[in-house]
C-alpha cells in the first residue's frame, strides 16, 4: 500500500468511505491519541464516539499489560513512518479479547507524518471457521486411522489419492501400496474390474451410490462388502470417497438365518403335529395343515380368533388362558389336556408351547398339539390290564395287594375274605382243551361277580384261585354270599359234562391288631378243607356223566355192548383170568370216553370229515386218558384208552408207538374195535360181512394188527369153542 495523500478531490467520497467501511478505522495523532474514529470501530470495541475521541488508542484497545507493550511499539513504528500489517489480539471495553488484523498507514502532509491510519478487521468468524476446519481435518484423520471400515479417496480417473490402513487390510494390500494405484485393480480383481469402473462412472452422475457386492482381495479370496461412495469436492476437483465395510459375517449369518427360516417354514408346513402361531394376547396368526386336519378348521377360519375360545372346552377356558399367559410370559408349557374339534368332539392332546420375540419386541407363542387319543386308550388299557385279569376282567393279585393296604383300617372293619378254588380245571384243560378251560374260568368269574355286591372286590389270583374282599362285612353276611355261590354252581351243573364246582373258604378280620395275611391264610385253609370234602362227590358226578354220555346214544351203546361181548369171548379164548377179562370189558366200555368233547354231528356224520374235524377225532385217546385218570373207577384202564388207536407198524396215534412198545391192552382193543367197527354200524361206510372183516384183519396182520393177537382172533372166529394157552395181560 502506498502512503496516502491528505488531499482528496471529493470530500463526500472520503466521508462515505470512512463511515461505511466494513473495518474499524481510527486516525491516530502522533501523540497516540484518537483524532477520529468511524462507527464500525466504536461498535467493534464497544465504545461511544465520545469515549474514543481524544483518548489514547492503546489505552482503548490494549489496556492490559501483556498487550500494552506490543501495542505501544506498533504505534511508535507506524508514527515513525513504517507501514505495518499484522494479526494479533485486541480488547473490547468489557475486557474480552478477539482476534484482529491491524494495518497501520502513516499520513504525510507537507513531507511530514501528521497522523496515522489504524485499520482494525475483526477476524473472529474467520478464526472460528479455521478452527472448525482444523477440528474437522483432525476428526477426518482420526477416522481414517481408526475406522474399522476401509476408506479410499480417489479422483475421477479412479486413482487412489489416499486410503486408510483398514482399506489395505481389507483387500490384502501392503502398507502404502494402495495410494497411487487404480481403485478398480485394488478391489476388483477376479473379473470385477469392469464392474468397479461402471460404479465410478455412475458415481460421477449420481454423486452418491450405495450397494452391496462381492469383491476380491489381492490373495484371491472373495469377501462380501457394503459400499457407500460419494463425491467429496466441487465438480471441478473430481474427488470421491468410498467406504468399504466387510459384511461377510453378516452375510453368513443371513444365510444361516435364511436356512433356519426355511427349516422353520418346512417344519411348520410339513410337521405331522398341529401347530398354531399365536400372539401374546392369544390371537391366532397362522395354523398349519396338520392343525386344520386335527381340529377341522381352515387357516382362514382360525386367523384373528382367540385360540383358547376356538378349541378349549368351555369349562377349561380359565386353565387354557393361564397356559397361554404362561407361554407368552417366556415360560415353557408341556401338558396334556382335552381340546375340542370344530364339530365339538373332544380329543386328548399333548400341548407344547414356547415363545420367542417377534417384530416390535412382542412375543409370539408357538403352540404345538399332538393327538394322544390312541396313547391314552393304550395307557388306560395298560392301567386296566395292570390291575385286571385279562381272561375274566376281574381284578388281579397286584390290585388285591394294594387294596389290602388301603382297606386295612379300623374304619373298614369287619373285613371278610372269601377264598375260592375252581375244581377240575386241569381235567377240563386236558380233556377238552384250554379253550374250554378258559370258558370255565370265565363262567366262574361271572358267577362270583353276580353273587357279590357292587362294592365287593372280586379278583382272580392264579390259574384256578379267586379271592373276594368284603369291606364292612361280617362273617354272617359273607356266609350268605358263599351260599349264593354254591347255589349258582348247583344251577349250572347240567350245562357241561364237567360240573362247575368251587371250593370256598371264609375268614374275617374284626380287630385292627389282626394281621391281614393271617386272615387270608385262614380263609385259604378253610377252602382246602372244603375242597377235600367236595372232591369225592365231584369225581362221582363226573363218572356218572361219563356213563350217561356212553349210554345216551343207542348207536354208541350198541357199539359198546358188542365190543364188550367180543372182549369177553376173546379173553376167555385166551384163557385170561376173570379180573383180566373184567378189565378188558371195562376198557371196551370206556375206550371212547374221549369222544365226549366231539359234537354229535361230527361223530355221526355220513360222509368224509374235514381236516380239523379229523384232528378233533384223533385227539380222543389223549382226552379219554386224562378223563380216566381223574375217575378212580376207571383209572386202571387209562393206559389202554390212550393206546387203543396205536398200530403195530407205528403208523397209529397219538404217540406213534410200534410193536411190543404198545401196551397189550391197547393192541387187543385196537383189534377188537376194528372188527366191531367193520361189522357194525358206521356213518361213513357200509358194514362188512363177518368173512370180509376177517379177511381185512388177515390182510393187515403185521402192519395194523399184532400178528399173534390177530392169529388168535382169527382162530377164535373160525372155531366155535376155542381153547388156547393164556397170554399175560
Amino acid at each position: 500500500m502506498k502512503k496516502a495523500d491528505i488531499s482528496f478531490q471529493g470530500k463526500e467520497f472520503y466521508e462515505t468511505l470512512f463511515e461505511e467501511s466494513p473495518v474499524g478505522i481510527v486516525i491516530q495523532g502522533v501523540d497516540g491519541r484518537v483524532e477520529r474514529a468511524n462507527a464500525r470501530f466504536c461498535k467493534m470495541f464497544g465504545y461511544s464516539i465520545e469515549e474514543v475521541t481524544g483518548a489514547r488508542l492503546d489505552d482503548l484497545v490494549a489496556f492490559e499489560p501483556d498487550l500494552a507493550c506490543s501495542a505501544a511499539k506498533l504505534s511508535t513504528d507506524v508514527i515513525s513512518g513504517r507501514e505495518l500489517a499484522l494479526e494479533t489480539e485486541r480488547m473490547r471495553k468489557d475486557g474480552s479479547r478477539f482476534p484482529v488484523i491491524i494495518r497501520g498507514v502513516p499520513i504525510v502532509q507537507g513531507g511530514k507524518i501528521s497522523a496515522v491510519y489504524a485499520l482494525y478487521e475483526d477476524i473472529s468468524e474467520t478464526k472460528e471457521i479455521e478452527n472448525d476446519l482444523r477440528r474437522e481435518r483432525a476428526h477426518f484423520e482420526r477416522i481414517m486411522l481408526d475406522s474399522p471400515d476401509g476408506i479410499a479417496v480417489f479422483d475421477g480417473e479412479g486413482t487412489i489419492i489416499r486410503c486408510n490402513p483398514a482399506f489395505e487390510d481389507l483387500f490384502g494390500l501392503g502398507s502404502g501400496e494402495g495410494v497411487g494405484s487404480s481403485l478398480a485393480a485394488a478391489v476388483g480383481s477376479g473379473g470385477k474390474i469392469d464392474q468397479v469402473k461402471r460404479n465410478i462412472e455412475e458415481l460421477k452422475t449420481r454423486k452418491c451410490v450405495d450397494h452391496e457386492s462381492v469383491r476380491t482381495r489381492k490373495d484371491g479370496r472373495d469377501i462380501f462388502v457394503a459400499v457407500r461412495s460419494a463425491a467429496i469436492s466441487p465438480d471441478d476437483n473430481n474427488e470421491y470417497m468410498a467406504v468399504y465395510r466387510d459384511i461377510s459375517e453378516r452375510k453368513r449369518s443371513e444365510e444361516v438365518l435364511a436356512t433356519e427360516r426355511s427349516y422353520f417354514e418346512n417344519l411348520f408346513v410339513n410337521s405331522p403335529m398341529a401347530i398354531a402361531l399365536v400372539d401374546a394376547k392369544g390371537i391366532i396368526q397362522r395354523v398349519n395343515s396338520s392343525f386344520e386336519d386335527l381340529f377341522g378348521y381352515s387357516d382362514s377360519e382360525c386367523r384373528g380368533e382367540y385360540l383358547d375360545v376356538l378349541i378349549a372346552p368351555e369349562e377349561s377356558g380359565d386353565d387354557a388362558a393361564q397356559l397361554t399367559d404362561q407361554a407368552a410370559g417366556g415360560g415353557s408349557v408341556r401338558v396334556e389336556r382335552v381340546r375340542c374339534r370344530k364339530d365339538r368332539t373332544c380329543i386328548d392332546v399333548q400341548i407344547i408351547a414356547v415363545s420367542f420375540p417377534g417384530f416390535g419386541g412382542e412375543r409370539v407363542v408357538y403352540a404345538i398339539y399332538q393327538d394322544i387319543t390312541e396313547r391314552k386308550i393304550f395307557e388306560e388299557h395298560a392301567r386296566f390290564t395292570s390291575y385286571h385279569d385279562s381272561l375274566t376282567g376281574l381284578f388281579n393279585q397286584a390290585f388285591i395287594e394294594e387294596e389290602i393296604q388301603r382297606l386295612d383300617t379300623a374304619r373298614q372293619l369287619p373285613i371278610s375274605v372269601i377264598m375260592a378254588d375252581l375244581d377240575n380245571l386241569k381235567l377240563v384243560n386236558d380233556a377238552f382243551g384250554h379253550v374250554e378251560g378258559d370258558k370255565l374260568i370265565i363262567k366262574t368269574g361271572n358267577l362270583l361277580r353276580s353273587c357279590c355286591r357292587q362294592e365287593d372286590i372280586v379278583a382272580r389270583c392264579g390259574g384256578d384261585e379267586f379271592l373276594i374282599l368284603l369291606p364292612g362285612t361280617s362273617m354272617q353276611d359273607a356266609g350268605k354270599i358263599c351260599d349264593r355261590i354254591r347255589e349258582g354252581c348247583s344251577s349250572k351243573w347240567g350245562e357241561n359234562f364237567i360240573p362247575l364246582s368251587i371250593a370256598l373258604g371264609l375268614a374275617a378280620k374284626t380287630d385292627v391288631t389282626e394281621d391281614f395275611v393271617q386272615v387270608i391264610r385262614k380263609a385259604d385253609e378253610e377252602m382246602y378243607l372244603d375242597k377235600l370234602m367236595k372232591s369225592e362227590r365231584s369225581r362221582q358226578t363226573i363218572f356218572e356223566r361219563v356213563e350217561t354220555f356212553l349210554e345216551g346214544d343207542h348207536r354208541r351203546k350198541s357199539h359198546i355192548d358188542r365190543l364188550a361181548n367180543i372182549a369177553s369171548l376173546f379173553g376167555e379164548f385166551m384163557s385170561l383170568r376173570k379180573d383180566e377179562i373184567d378189565r378188558l370189558r371195562l376198557l371196551a366200555r370206556f375206550h371212547d370216553v374221549g369222544l365226549i368233547s366231539v359234537p354229535a354231528d361230527i361223530l355221526f356224520r355220513e360222509g368224509p370229515l374235514g381236516p380239523d374235524e379229523m384232528e378233533m377225532i384223533r385227539k380222543h385217546p389223549e382226552r379219554g386218558y386224562h378223563i380216566a385218570r381223574a375217575i378212580p373207577q376207571i383209572t386202571h384202564v387209562a393206559e389202554g384208552i390212550l393206546s387203543h388207536q396205536e398200530k403195530f407198524d407205528g403208523s397209529g396215534y397219538p404217540r406213534g408207538l410200534a410193536g411190543e412198545s404198545i401196551p397189550l391192552a391197547g393192541r387187543i382193543m385196537h383189534l377188537l374195535c376194528a372188527y366191531e367197527a367193520m361189522t357194525g354200524w358206521r356213518s361213513y361206510a357200509p358194514a362188512l360181512s363177518r368173512r370180509e372183516a376177517l379177511e381185512e384183519i388177515e390182510e393187515k396182520t403185521g402192519s395194523q394188527f399184532d400178528p399173534r393177537l390177530a392169529g388168535l382172533f382169527l382162530k377164535m372166529m373160525e372155531e366155535p369153542s376155542p381153547r388156547t394157552p393164556g397170554l399175560p395181560f
